[in-house]
């Protein structure tokens, strides 16, 4: 016998008040022929001497497996010689009744009889804990002590049987069961009585164990009494118990049979019964040795810990020794539940343990298995362990929950299979942002078009601006400057003419269905964004404004894409996470040779946003049908309301009409009816001229023929009501066009932008134009914009219209009332009102004047400072600051100078002429390139809006800014001397050309002047050739004369150079 040890203190997770004395541990367990057996633990004290004499000392311990055949006998000591074995005998064929302890027998004795020790574990007490925030243990947490009491009640149930005594309570919190540690004295077999049946049911795992092991002689007794007691407890509920326990033994039995091991077919054998009351549980096979239902014997060393590992449903078996094979395996776990698959062992590195996987079906089970089997010693293959071989080599089993996905597994996975997991996860993101995030971008793209956020719009806040706001702030601030205060809109408004006609235009246009784009065009403070905002207002559609200049400003695409997203009221936008998908693709090209999809480029995002957007103006666009429906649906309520109120009051004066409700009553009882009767009176009954049809009565069943006062009672209701009543023939189409938002694109190409934003804006715009979803306005000022949006819809022309800057009048009367204050109009010289005169119409010009003038400086000063900054900025960018970046220029630097010197003199010229004449001949993109560069400014023709007609300054001051250039002596020479370069290095082309062609006319002729090319025919002409010469001879003529003209001036033009020495004193 092995010496006794201290069992070890199992105290985590134990209430205080169920930890009594624990009884020493002694590992007394034999590694014997039958490792099924339960633990058993010595006392640390021997027991007082029984009145029976002892065994020897020597007697080993009752063997653990089942009794030998008749063949072999049990000693006499264990079994008496009358009384052979029955071999089909099983602890459940014993009936439970208290062996013969005698009396002082107690491990406090001399030890003859010792106490064995064993644990039972008791599943789902308490909540499984699956996870760190699990919040179930903190709820079964107030009902743990009444679960320990009734577990202490129900064991109490075995005291007396084999002198069982609860020896400590340890609560697993984390597994959710219970272990209880017991103790007993375990009698000898022959005092175990016998019961036997014949027909007894056999299958391969009908192991019989030890009579005297602790589940032989106690796990009957635990389920017996917890039947008794309703079931074990458990947090959930005694309905809970029901339900898991069963509502009855042999159920129970059966469904823990069915759980722990095959089905069990009887055939034509009788039923194995119950016990003597008829609800005994009938436990067999693996059940008499591991346990049923919710109590397990400890078959291990237990081992209970509190860290971070949580249940699962897969068991890693570790093997202190050689491995186990999966036939054993199976047969040690399939007892607490169904099992998915084992896995065998692995190679692993050298130094560490192998080990199996085991999966069951739930988690239950396993944590069953893990608080059960921790710590078994086992033999490792399937013939040992049924053949009960004491030389078999042994394995102890370690189990620990293996988590069901393993830390990393993602990680790891996406990093082994690149090709497949980056473009499924840029599906699902993409899928996941259609679903949930398109929608809430939508809904914000309505609320911005349908001015959701602005509060001015509703009702309750105009009333309170109007007759609270204003009024105090009228009162409290007085406008002393109001008849001086002229703004813009005010200027633009009165005084220009064409704004009028702009106006009345573009609103003809929004009352018709989009077929092209609507562009205002103008120079800087005409009024077109003002003019665009009164059509707006006026027209009370909802609309979308989108100032482009703020999106073009963009440096880099996240701004341009954010920027854009913050003029549509898109949002959430997640433009940062731009460069992490740039990254990603940049990694998925080194790993799988490919992009994998995340990244998308700038020009694809705005598309994107765009078509969410359009998506939202459909919907403003039902809306607003579907309110301006049951609007006119309200009207006609409304008006019908009206007209049967206008037909009962008529009726009244007419005497017709009548409430049997004032009737008095005529006779008693149920034979009473109302004096005049209950019929309603109609116009039918109005007092009148004979029916239209004379003396015709109606035959039975036709209606009453109306009466001529009744067609003109009808006559006056309608014509009282008919002013209110909407019409009903309006034409759909119109009432749809009502019904259509408009989109305005603010500042539209007005300088380059990043990446493709112009094009991309052009061809939304233009589909939604062709999708008749919106109005499309565009509001820019060159000729760029109508190129851009001709390209986007080539098919059809642009609704057009310019708008040009004031005129000397309407200039000067802004100038003044903006420099005039409070009682002190300011009247403007005649020079003064001439130096206005020189700057123009132009609101930008005009503002910085008067900024200039209020600032201290005089008038003459400040037109003569905004002609010269002009001069300097038109001398920058038309020729350059040296010859290196006149190279870069679109044009050249003799073709400026025929455009300044040209307009200097006159306040426009002719496209055509212009293009016609040197240095252009034909370069018309040169002229386009001057536009969009602001030096010039091409209007159209009174006759079309796309054909070019005359050629003006970018800006009215630009006219004097060029004088102030050609009156420069020095620039002038420069400019004229380049000039005249350009013209002879082109006549000397020409003549270059000419000779050659002369030379070759030459060689046609042959033996000098057989061909009569130089001399003339009889009518005064000679051949082809003679013609063609004649032509290039004066030709070259001319040539020579522009060279020597051309010299002549730059001759003269170099005077300018020489500069007076008396004049430098």
């Amino acid at each position: 016998m092995l010496p006794a040890v201290k069992h070890p203190l199992r105290g985590v997770g134990m209430r205080p008040f169920l930890r009594p004395r624990l009884a020493p541990f002694a590992a007394s367990r034999q590694c014997g022929l039958r490792p099924t057996a339960g633990l058993r633990f010595a006392a640390s004290t021997p027991p007082p001497p029984p009145t029976t004499p002892p065994p020897p000392p020597n007697t080993p311990p009752p063997p653990s497996d089942p009794p030998p055949p008749p063949s072999d006998p049990l000693p006499a000591a264990d079994t008496p010689k009358d009384a052979p074995v029955d071999p089909t005998e099983h602890p459940a064929d014993h009936t439970h009744s208290d062996a013969h302890v005698p009396e002082g027998f107690d491990e406090g004795s001399a030890g003859v009889v010792q106490r064995e020790h064993s644990s039972i574990f008791i599943s789902q007490v308490l909540p499984i804990r699956l996870g760190s925030l699990d919040p179930r243990p903190w709820v079964a947490a107030w009902f743990e002590e009444a679960l320990l009491a009734n577990l202490v009640t129900i064991t109490s149930e075995l005291k007396g049987r084999y002198a069982f005594r609860v020896e400590s309570w340890e609560v697993a919190r984390k597994d959710g069961g219970v272990f209880c540690h017991f103790s007993y004295v375990a009698p000898a077999v022959d005092q175990l009585p016998r019961k036997a049946f014949v027909n007894d049911f056999h299958t391969p795992e009908e192991a019989i164990p030890d009579p005297i092991s602790a589940s032989a002689l106690f796990l009957p007794l635990f389920i017996e009494a917890a039947h008794k007691h309703g079931g074990w407890p458990t947090w959930i509920g005694p309905w809970w118990s029901s339900l898991v326990d069963g509502k009855g033994m042999n159920r129970r039995a059966s469904a823990c049979s069915n759980e722990a091991g095959h089905y069990l077919f009887s055939g034509d054998l009788a039923p194995p019964k119950g016990g003597a009351d008829g609800q005994s549980p009938e436990l067999r096979g693996w059940q008499r040795t591991a346990g049923a239902g919710r109590v397990w014997m400890v078959r291990g060393r237990q081992w209970t810990e509190d860290m971070n590992r949580f249940p699962s449903s897969r068991l890693r078996v570790e093997f202190d020794g050689p491995d186990v094979s999966q036939e054993v395996l199976y047969t040690l776990f399939r007892p607490y539940g169904r099992i998915f698959n084992i896995i065998p062992p692995t190679p692993v590195p050298a130094g560490q343990l192998r080990s199996a996987l085991v999966m069951f079906r739930r988690v239950s089970t396993a944590v069953n298995a893990n608080n059960s089997l921790h710590g078994f010693l086992t033999p490792t293959k399937s013939a040992d362990y049924e053949g009960q071989s004491p030389a078999a080599p042994l394995s102890r089993l370690r189990i620990y929950f293996e988590r069901p996905l393993k830390a990393h597994y993602f990680r790891d996975w996406v990093s082994n299979h690149p090709r497949i997991a980056l473009p499924v996860l840029a599906f699902l993101i993409g899928m996941f942002s259609y679903t949930f995030f398109d929608p809430i971008r939508e809904f914000f793209v309505k609320a911005r078009i349908e001015g959701i956020w602005d509060l001015q719009q509703y009702p309750v806040v105009q009333f309170i601006r109007d007759n609270f706001v204003m009024p105090v702030k009228n009162t409290l601030l007085p406008s002393r400057m109001s008849r001086w205060k002229r703004n813009v809109d005010d200027l633009g408004r009165a005084s220009f003419r064409d704004r009028v006609e702009a106006e009345r235009s573009v609103e003809h246009w929004l009352t018709e269905f989009p077929s092209t784009f609507i562009v205002v065009t103008g120079p800087p403070g005409s009024g077109k964004h003002d003019l665009v905002d009164r059509v707006l207002k006026d027209s009370k559609k909802p609309s979308l404004v989108i100032d482009c200049g703020e999106v073009g400003k963009a440096k880099s695409d996240s701004s341009l894409v954010d920027g854009l997203a913050g003029q549509t009221g898109y949002w959430p936008v997640f433009s940062f996470l731009q460069n992490i998908n740039g990254l990603i693709d940049l990694a998925s090209v080194g790993l799988i040779g490919q992009k994998s999809g995340f990244s998308t480029p700038a020009d694809q995002q705005m598309r994107n946003i765009l078509d969410i957007v359009a998506n939202a103006l459909k919907e403003v666009s039902s809306h607003a049908k579907e309110d301006r429906v049951a609007a006119e649906q309200h009207e006609r309520n409304k008006v019908s309301l009206a007209a049967d109120r206008e037909k009962r009051q008529r009726m009244v004066e007419q005497g017709v009409w009548h409430d049997g409700r004032i009737d008095c009553v005529a006779g008693n009882g149920p034979i009473s009816e109302l004096g005049f009767g209950i019929e309603e009176m109609t116009e039918n009954d109005v007092s009148g001229v004979a029916p239209l049809l004379g003396s015709t009565a109606p035959i039975a069943g036709e209606g009453v023929p109306p009466t001529g006062s009744s067609i003109a009672f009808d006559k006056e209701v309608k014509a009282a009501t008919q002013s209110d009543m909407p019409d009903a023939d309006d034409d759909s189409d119109a009432e749809l066009i009502k019904t259509l938002p408009v989109v305005v694109l603010r500042n539209f190409a007005f300088k380059p932008a990043r990446g493709e934003l112009w094009s991309v804006l052009a061809e939304w715009g233009a589909s939604l134009i062709e999708n008749k979803v919106a109005h499309v306005i565009v509001v820019g000022e060159g000729s760029v914009a109508g190129k851009t949006l001709t390209a986007a819809l080539p098919s059809k022309p642009l609704n057009q219209v310019n708008l040009s800057d004031a005129d000397d009048y309407n200039a000067l009367e802004f100038v003044r009332e903006k420099l005039s204050t409070e009682g002190h109009p300011v009247e403007l010289t005649a020079e003064e009102t001439a130096d206005v005169a020189k700057l123009g119409g132009r609101m930008v010009d005009l503002e910085l004047l008067v900024y200039k003038v209020r600032n201290g400086q005089k008038l003459t000063a400040a037109v003569d400072d905004i002609v010269l900054r002009n001069a300097v900025e038109i001398r920058k960018t038309a020729f350059g600051d040296d010859s290196e970046e006149a190279k870069a220029l679109p044009w050249t630097r003799a073709q400026a100078w025929k455009v300044v010197s040209s307009l200097a003199r006159n306040p426009e010229m002719g496209y055509a002429q212009l293009l016609s004449e040197f240095p252009f001949k034909g370069a018309d993109t040169c002229l386009k390139a001057m536009e969009e560069h602001g030096l010039i400014f091409i209007t159209a023709s009174t006759g079309g809006r796309t054909c070019p007609s005359m050629v003006k300054p970018g800006k009215p001051v630009f006219r004097e800014s060029f004088k102030s250039l050609v009156d420069e002596p020095i620039f002038q020479a420069m400019c004229q001397i380049e000039y005249n370069a350009a013209v002879i290095k082109k006549a000397e082309a020409d003549i270059a050309g000419y000779e050659t062609e002369l030379a070759q006319l030459k060689s046609i002729a042959s033996d000098g002047d057989r061909l009569n090319v130089a001399t003339a025919g009889w009518f005064g002409t000679g051949s082809s050739v003679h013609q063609r010469a004649q032509y290039l001879a004066e030709s070259l003529g001319k040539c020579m004369d522009k060279i020597r003209k051309a010299e002549a001036d730059s001759a003269e033009q170099l005077k300018a150079f020489n500069v007076d020495p008396k004049r430098r004193k």
